[in-house]
């Protein structure tokens, strides 16, 4: 089978959706023919590597013309793809409020079969007008979509409310490679590694990009009188200047390290030696980095919104805090109980073996083979 998987942003941004696109995308090209083509969306001042193979994945890169508010726009993506459609058996659209999943669901109508994959959709009431009106053109076309899959049943909600047929939606989660980030070394002998002198300290980890929305100021403020190292690792979005400036005048400065965008090795050996995890996000239409801390025996705290409550099952692999004061509450209450701790890194573990990528393959080629059948082809 000839797939074509298609995304506004490169699979090197360290965000989510791409993510899932390139776990899928490598995994599926070992069966199958495989080509990702992107733009350079949030990337345009990078040198674009037009195209290339990775792990037998053919990657075609195009530059992004206009940002238009994270909407994106680029006239060689267009004429890339008339030229390439024919080529493939099925397409799957990634992304929601983008340039490229708009103009590939009017394109591909009635050539190709495709499949519409969301990866979360407008949350907040920023623009809402031009976001409303974007949603209401953008439904005639996701019509179109042979299926459409989402993240959790939240998604699914949002996706009937565009007037999609319950039987073409599939709820397909998204996978880790749950091999990987279970590691079986000891978690002191990692942070003795990683921390240096510290390592005798609690330490609490968010995985992400420092973004206001991600709501790490609020984390800040309730660690303050804690004795333990807050982890932050993860690509500058813009925000980190104004959470120093919080974190210094707060006078913590020794408690809180950041790492960056480190690699994937140093990452799965983070994860492995934090204590606890922290996500207290506006929104989360999935949140896989729950799921990776949880398969490194991490147990998860996390806001109240999204699908942020669909994985954290409270006095179970974590705990969900409503407010400020119960994300400082339950904070303190899972590092000092270490009888707790060691039933939420039990559960959390059992919970993340169910999300491995192995599986979440399997559904997603199944679904194509079904749209395939479908279409006559």
């Amino acid at each position: 089978m000839k797939i074509l998987h298609i995304s506004s942003v490169q699979i090197d941004y360290p965000g989510g959706t791409e993510k899932v696109i390139w776990e899928l995308a490598k995994r599926q090209a070992k069966n199958h023919e495989v080509t990702i083509l992107q733009t350079n969306l949030y990337q345009e001042k990078l040198k674009v590597v037009k195209e290339e193979v990775r792990e037998g994945v053919k990657i075609i890169t195009c530059q992004n013309d206009f940002f238009l508010g994270g909407f994106g726009y680029s006239k060689i993506f267009v004429k890339t793809l008339k030229k390439m459609w024919k080529d493939f058996d099925v397409a799957h659209i990634h992304g929601h409020g983008r340039f490229t999943s708009n103009f590939s669901m009017k394109f591909l109508n009635k050539k190709i079969p495709f499949i519409y994959s969301g990866q979360g959709f407008f949350h907040t009431k920023k623009h809402s007008f031009f976001k409303k009106v974007y949603d209401f053109f953008f439904a005639s076309r996701l019509k179109n979509a042979r299926f459409c899959t989402a993240l959790t049943d939240l998604e699914k909600t949002k996706l009937l409310g565009f007037g999609i047929e319950k039987e073409k939606i599939k709820v397909i989660p998204g996978g880790i490679d749950f091999q990987k980030f279970h590691l079986k070394e000891n978690k002191k002998k990692l942070k003795k590694y990683l921390f240096k002198k510290e390592f005798n300290k609690k330490v609490l980890l968010y995985v992400g990009r420092i973004h206001e929305s991600k709501g790490l100021q609020t984390v800040i403020e309730a660690i303050k009188d804690m004795d333990l190292i807050f982890v932050i690792a993860g690509k500058d979005a813009g925000y980190k200047k104004i959470l120093e400036s919080k974190i210094k005048t707060l006078g913590i400065q020794n408690k809180i390290r950041f790492l960056g965008n480190i690699s994937e090795e140093k990452l799965i050996k983070t994860y492995n030696a934090a204590d606890l995890f922290v996500l207290f996000s506006d929104w989360e239409g999935f949140g896989l980095v729950v799921i990776e801390a949880m398969a490194s025996g991490v147990p998860v705290i996390g806001s109240n919104n999204g699908a942020l409550p669909l994985l954290i099952k409270n006095n179970y692999n974590g705990f969900i805090a409503e407010n400020n004061e119960e994300l400082k509450e339950k904070i303190k209450l899972t590092i000092k109980d270490k009888k707790l701790m060691k039933k939420l890194r039990k559960n959390s573990i059992k919970f993340a073996e169910t999300f491995d990528w192995k599986n979440i393959v399997e559904m997603h080629v199944k679904l194509y083979m079904g749209a395939l059948k479908e279409y006559g082809r």
